[in-house]
C-alpha cells in the first residue's frame, strides 16, 4: 500500500471532528433550548430576589454584630454577585450556541 493512503491529514481530522460536534449539537431540539432558557430566566429572577433579601439582611445587622458578621456577609455578597455573573454568561453562551446551530442548519438546507 501507498504511504499516502495511510496518512491522515490535520484537515481530515478537523473535518471529522467538526461533523461529530455538529451532529451532537444538532441533537438539541428547539424546545429543549427553550426549556433551558426558561429555567435560567427563573433562576435569574430568584437570584435577583435573593440579592434584594440579602441587602435587607445587610441593612438590618446592628452595629454590635457588624464586626462578627462582616467577613461572612461580604463573602455571601460576592458569591451572589458571582452567581449572577456566571448565570448571565451561561445564558449568553446558550443563546449564541442556539443561534449558531439553527443558522447553520438553515444555511445547509439552502444549499
Amino acid at each position: 500500500m501507498d504511504m499516502e493512503k495511510k496518512i491522515i491529514s490535520e484537515n481530515i481530522v478537523k473535518s471529522v471532528l467538526d461533523q461529530l460536534l455538529n451532529e451532537e449539537a444538532s441533537k438539541v431540539k428547539r424546545e429543549e433550548f427553550s426549556r433551558v432558557q426558561f429555567k435560567m430566566d427563573e433562576l435569574q429572577n430568584s437570584l435577583n430576589e435573593t440579592v434584594k433579601e440579602f441587602r435587607k439582611l445587610q441593612d438590618s445587622i446592628p452595629g454590635g454584630l457588624k464586626t462578627l458578621s462582616n467577613g461572612r456577609i461580604n463573602s455571601i455578597g460576592s458569591s451572589l454577585a458571582n452567581a449572577q455573573k456566571l448565570l448571565s454568561q451561561l445564558k449568553d453562551k446558550v443563546k449564541s450556541h442556539k443561534r449558531s446551530i439553527y443558522t447553520q442548519q438553515v444555511e445547509e438546507k439552502k444549499k
